[in-house]
C-alpha cells in the first residue's frame, strides 16, 4: 500500500515505522524537520517538510495515488482539514483522523472519515479498570465501546451451552479455547471446565455479563 501520514509526533512516527517495516510505501509530513528524528535510520519512506493540508505538500507526498491517509498531528483542526482534503479532493479510499474532541469525532465519523478519539478511548479504559478490575479485557474496539473479554469457565458454567451467555446486540461468545486449540462455538456447544471464553461485549453490558458469569 501507499500511505501518507500527516504528523510526525510519537504516534505518527511509530505508525510510519510499523508500515515501513511491513514493506508499505510511506510518506510522512511534518512542519518541523526535527520531528523526523523520531523515525530512526531504518525508516525507508519519504519525509516531506510542510503543512499537511497544503495541496502542493500533499501532492509531493503522493496523495494523488495514495491508498490511505492518516492525520495524527496534535491539532484537531489540522487533522480534520487534512482528512477532508484527502477524502473529498483526492478520493483516498482509507482516511483516518485522530480527534481529541469526542463530539467532533462522532460528527466526522458520520461524514465518512474514520476517527480515533484518544480522549474517549482513555476515559472508557480507565473506567473499565476502576469498575471492572475482576474481568480480563484483552482488546478494546473503537473508542472502547466494545471489549473482548477472556474468561475461564468455572464449575458454575460447566455443562451449559455457550450460547446461553449471549445477549443479542450486547454479549456474544466469539471463541472457545480448549486444550490449546481455539474454535468458534455453535448453538449448543457445551462448555467444559478450564475452557477459555473470548466474549465480545458492549462496555455498557459488562455488569450484565458479570452477573451471567457469576463473577
Amino acid at each position: 500500500m501507499e500511505v501518507v501520514i500527516m504528523g510526525c509526533g510519537r504516534v505518527g512516527a511509530q505508525l510510519a515505522n510499523l508500515l515501513s517495516m511491513d514493506g508499505h510505501k510511506v510518506s510522512i509530513i511534518d512542519m518541523d524537520t526535527k520531528s523526523f528524528n523520531r523515525l530512526g535510520k531504518s525508516f525507508k519512506g519519504e519525509k516531506i517538510l510542510g503543512f499537511g493540508f497544503d495541496r502542493e505538500v500533499l501532492e509531493k507526498a503522493g496523495i494523488e495515488h495514495a491508498d490511505a491517509f492518516a492525520s495524527v498531528t496534535q491539532g484537531d483542526n489540522r487533522n480534520i482539514i487534512g482528512a477532508l482534503a484527502a477524502k473529498r479532493e483526492y478520493n483516498v479510499p482509507i482516511v483516518v483522523a485522530r480527534i481529541y474532541d469526542p463530539i467532533r469525532a462522532l460528527v466526522y465519523n458520520k461524514l465518512g472519515i474514520t476517527t480515533i478519539s484518544p480522549t474517549s478511548w482513555g476515559a472508557n479504559k480507565i473506567k473499565e479498570l476502576i469498575c471492572h478490575s475482576d474481568v480480563s479485557s484483552q482488546l478494546s474496539l473503537g473508542n472502547g465501546e466494545v471489549e473482548i473479554i477472556e474468561v475461564e469457565v468455572k464449575s458454575n458454567l460447566v455443562g451449559y451451552a455457550s450460547d446461553k451467555i449471549n445477549v443479542p446486540g450486547e454479549i456474544m461468545v466469539a471463541s472457545i479455547t480448549r486444550l490449546g486449540r481455539a474454535f468458534v462455538p455453535v448453538v449448543g456447544t457445551i462448555m467444559n471446565e478450564g475452557d477459555l471464553l473470548h466474549i465480545a461485549v458492549a462496555s455498557t453490558a459488562i455488569p450484565q455479563l458479570k452477573r451471567i458469569l457469576g463473577v
